[in-house]
């Protein structure tokens, strides 16, 4: 199988092979690969021809060496360039003429006359002439030449007989011309046909003026220049008259084309798009017998997961009661957070019952001396913090791994099913080992990072726009720790009291014994704290039932996933948000299919 190293050719050749497997009709995509490539290389490097070529071109028997010969001065060379069968070499080879020799000339299917710029005919710089085989010879392998020798020279004259100017092979070869310069030279042209006035003249214009509609339809970026007319000498019986009318009527093409800038890298890259829209063309008409099954296959694919993200996207955001609790957790530790550490024990109580969500009645019993109590609340903790901890995760990451999970159970069926309708288009033998190399696809669905990162801006903002405002927390803790005081109070104020009156008596020097100074129990101290943080935190339940109410928590959680919403039709507006698949044979079948809407669009 012939090597491909272009980029373009290469994907192409790859992409026929893995969809369409070892078939008659990879090898001639291949070959029309390796035939681009050899366009590409001629039209960047013109063989090595440090001048502008002139390829003569056209059908069989259009006079194209007659031409040829009108170029060359040297009468040895002219009486070489012989047309018809009596020289072979001249119908079944590519002539160079000129002062420069191509690189890699082929003896078997190239002849080189070397042939000084003194002895050319003057068109104001050094030029190589290229005199082609006719593109219909039934000789096959000349044909082959001459259409090959189609991308070596920019500038093309196209060679048609009067007789042959609606011949359809004049868009066989008006498709191998597009990108160039082309300069059609119409010869055997009657003599009457060149007077104005006259039907043959008017009838001339007409079959021109169809001509050029044929080539700009089949060649849209060729350069068509005016039409070189020869008259026909067989019929005036002055071939020297013809000769010097067809070369002053070339000049004067080419002076109109301003040669120099047919060197710029844009008259190049032309040709090489059109050498490449071409292989485009070649390759849609090769394939396109298969090409409505293959886009069967993706169309239902396509047409099975166009509804998919929207499915996905709908489960993003989990159950409301959920998002509720989540929001619920981070309002009371926003409050906490937002409490000063100044307010003790306030703050303190406050951060135990954030803790103990859903356990209150079990912190109550448990300040009331339950021991079991206590072991139920400090599991609640336990059961609180791994949720928060978990909940935390699930706004961080939680999106991203929903997503691909679900897309995964998803897609898979759908695409095991388009690997089988793929597979068909194979030979019978690699269908089960096609199926085999592609059973494991990757597919994902793109921006989600985006959206999670998004996400997690939108619920710090519901949280922060929603979170009890600063002057009430501060209200409600310094009513909170003024509760507290005011029951703990009483105890301490004895307590120093008689402290401070033992300490006076002994300071003063009367009569005084430690025993004067108060000594409370520890049990003392400890039952007055837990008779003052009672009505404590009953008020700091209250300050959290108060805040952070049913209706606010549920209306907050609606908002979230509104902006959820919001958020998720924008990115997918944007493209931001799409299906992907990173599946070869996927990605392989597109391309064809994208190849052929492209030639059909051109």
């Amino acid at each position: 199988m012939t090597s491909i190293s272009n980029p373009f050719s290469e994907r192409l050749a790859e992409a026929t092979r893995i969809v369409f497997g070892d078939r008659p009709l990879t090898h001639a995509v291949t070959e029309a690969c390796a035939r681009y490539e050899k366009d590409v290389r001629n039209i960047q490097t013109g063989r090595g021809i440090n001048a502008l070529t002139l390829a003569i071109v056209g059908a069989k028997g259009q006079g194209k060496t007659w031409v040829a010969r009108q170029l060359v001065r040297d009468t040895q060379i002219r009486n070489l360039l012989r047309s018809g069968d009596l020289n072979l070499d001249a119908t079944t080879r590519l002539v160079w003429i000129g002062p420069h020799a191509p690189d890699g000339l082929d003896l078997v299917s190239e002849i080189y006359y070397p042939c000084p710029s003194t002895q050319m005919a003057e068109i104001g710089q050094p030029y190589v002439v290229l005199d082609t085989p006719g593109m219909t010879d039934t000789n096959h392998r000349a044909a082959e030449i001459a259409s090959d020798a189609l991308s070596l020279a920019p500038i093309k004259l196209l060679v048609i007989a009067r007789d042959q100017l609606r011949a359809a092979s004049n868009l066989q070869i008006a498709s191998r011309i597009d990108g160039a310069v082309c300069i059609p030279v119409i010869s055997s042209v009657e003599p009457e046909e060149t007077q104005e006035g006259t039907v043959a003249a008017s009838q001339l214009r007409n079959d021109l003026r169809a001509l050029r509609d044929q080539l700009q339809m089949r060649a849209p970026s060729a350069r068509l220049a005016s039409e070189v007319l020869v008259p026909d000498f067989e019929i005036t019986g002055n071939e020297e008259l013809s000769s010097t009318s067809f070369v002053g009527q070339l000049i004067d093409r080419l002076s109109e084309l301003k040669l120099s800038e047919l060197s710029l890298s844009s008259a190049r890259d032309s040709r090489l798009q059109s050498a490449q829209q071409r292989l485009r063309t070649d390759v849609a008409k090769l394939i396109g017998a298969e090409l409505p099954q293959l886009a069967a296959a993706v169309d239902r694919l396509n047409h099975e997961t166009e509804g998919l993200p929207d499915r996905v996207l709908e489960s993003l955001l989990g159950s409301s009661t959920v998002l509720e609790t989540g929001v619920r957790m981070r309002l009371r530790a926003r409050l906490v957070s937002d409490t000063s550490l100044l307010w003790f024990p306030y703050r303190t109580v406050m951060s135990t019952l954030n803790l103990t969500q859903g356990a209150w009645d079990r912190v109550m019993l448990a300040l009331a001396g339950s021991i079991p109590s206590l072991f139920g609340a400090l599991a609640s903790w336990a059961k609180n913090a791994r949720q928060s901890r978990d909940f935390n995760a699930e706004i961080q990451d939680g999106i991203r791994q929903r997503v691909q999970r679900q897309v995964e159970e998803r897609l898979k069926p759908l695409c095991d099913q388009f690997h089988r309708a793929v597979m068909k288009l194979r030979p019978h033998d690699e269908r089960s080992k096609g199926l085999d190399n592609f059973a494991s696809s990757g597919m994902s669905l793109s921006g989600i990072d985006e959206l999670q990162n998004r996400s997690q801006r939108i619920f710090d903002s519901a949280i922060a726009a929603n979170a009890t405002a600063n002057l009430w927390v501060q209200l409600f803790a310094l009513a909170g720790t003024i509760l507290f005081w005011i029951f703990m109070a009483g105890p301490i104020v004895v307590i120093y009291r008689e402290y401070f009156a033992a300490s006076l008596h002994a300071l003063s020097g009367s009569e005084s014994h430690l025993e004067n100074f108060p000594h409370p129990s520890a049990g003392l101290m400890v039952t007055s704290v837990v008779l003052s943080v009672l009505p404590l935190a009953i008020f700091c339940m209250v300050v959290l039932t108060a805040t952070l109410s049913h209706r606010k928590v549920s209306g907050v959680a609606k908002g979230i996933i509104r902006e959820h919403e919001h958020a998720i039709a924008e990115l997918k507006r944007n493209s931001v948000i799409r299906l992907e698949f990173e599946d070869e044979m996927l990605q392989q079948a597109e391309f064809l299919l994208n190849l052929r809407r492209s030639v059909e669009g051109s």
